[in-house]
C-alpha cells in the first residue's frame, strides 16, 4: 500500500486496524506499506514491513517518523526502512521538458518560458536555478504563471492557431486516454497542481515524490512478498 501526506495517515490507520482485526479485512490485507511525508499517528500500531519516505527539508516530520519507529518497529516486529530525499534541487531551464518528456505539449521552448517567468517573478534564482523560498508563500506569483499555461489559456491559443486542435490540449502529464476517464474535478486538479508540485519537490518540503521509489519497490519485493505466501 502507498500513501502520501493524509493518504499516508490513512494507510497507517488501515494497517493498524488490519493488525487488530485481520478477519474483518481478509483477504485484503496489506503485505507492506510506503508512507510518504507523514508520521504515523501515535495511537496506530502495526508490524508489516514499512518504508517511510521523508524529505530532508521537513525535519519535524522526519523526527516524528524516527520517534515512532524507535517505539514501534523493534526486533520482534516487521522490518522498516527510512528513505530521506537528497535535499533541495534546482529548476533548470529544461526542467519541465525533462519532467514531461512523454508529453508532446511540453517543448523546450515552453519549458524555457516557464523558467523565465519563474525567474522574472522572483520564484527561482536565474543565476543558480534554485528556488528562492518556500513556494507556498509565493502563491500569487506561482498562480499567475500557472494561469498563463493552464488548460483554458492553452485551449484559447489552440483555437487561434491553424496548427493545433483545441481537443488535443490536456493537462501537462495527463494523456488523452487517461483524461477520458477523469471527472471534471479530477481534471481541474490535474491542471492546477503540476507547477506547484514541481516547485515543492525542488524546495524539498512536504510533497509526494518519486525520489527513492526504486528503493521502495526493492524493499517491497524483498519483504512484502513473504506475507503473500
Amino acid at each position: 500500500a502507498f500513501g502520501a501526506s493524509s493518504g499516508g495517515s490513512f494507510v497507517g490507520m488501515l494497517s493498524s486496524q488490519m493488525k487488530q482485526d485481520p478477519e474483518e479485512y481478509a483477504p485484503f490485507l496489506f503485505s507492506a506499506a510506503n508512507i510518504q511525508i507523514m508520521a504515523p499517528n501515535e495511537h496506530d500500531h502495526w508490524d508489516i514491513p514499512t518504508v517511510f519516505t521523508t524529505m530532508s527539508g521537513d525535519t519535524q516530520t522526519s523526527k516524528r517518523v524516527q520517534d515512532w519507529v524507535n517505539a514501534e518497529m523493534q526486533v520482534d516486529k516487521g522490518p522498516y526502512k527510512i528513505i530521506t530525499t537528497s535535499g533541495r534541487k534546482p529548476i533548470h531551464v529544461n526542467h519541465f521538458a525533462r519532467v514531461f518528456e512523454d508529453d508532446r505539449q511540453m517543448s523546450d521552448r515552453i519549458s524555457g518560458s516557464i523558467h523565465q517567468d519563474l525567474s522574472t517573478l522572483g520564484v527561482v534564482n536565474s543565476s543558480t536555478d534554485e528556488v528562492f523560498a518556500n513556494p507556498r508563500f509565493a502563491k500569487d506569483a506561482v498562480m499567475s504563471i500557472w494561469q498563463k499555461y493552464d488548460l483554458l489559456s492553452r485551449k484559447e491559443v489552440a483555437n487561434d492557431s491553424k496548427h493545433v486542435d483545441a481537443s488535443d490540449v490536456h493537462p501537462f502529464g495527463v494523456s488523452k486516454r487517461l483524461m477520458r476517464s477523469l471527472k471534471k474535478e479530477e481534471l481541474d486538479d490535474a491542471d492546477s497542481i503540476w507547477l506547484i508540485e514541481e516547485l515543492n519537490v525542488a524546495w524539498d518540503e512536504h510533497e509526494i515524490t518519486a525520489e527513492g521509489f526504486e528503493d521502495v519497490l526493492e524493499f517491497f519485493l524483498e519483504n512484502g512478498s513473504a506475507r503473500l505466501e
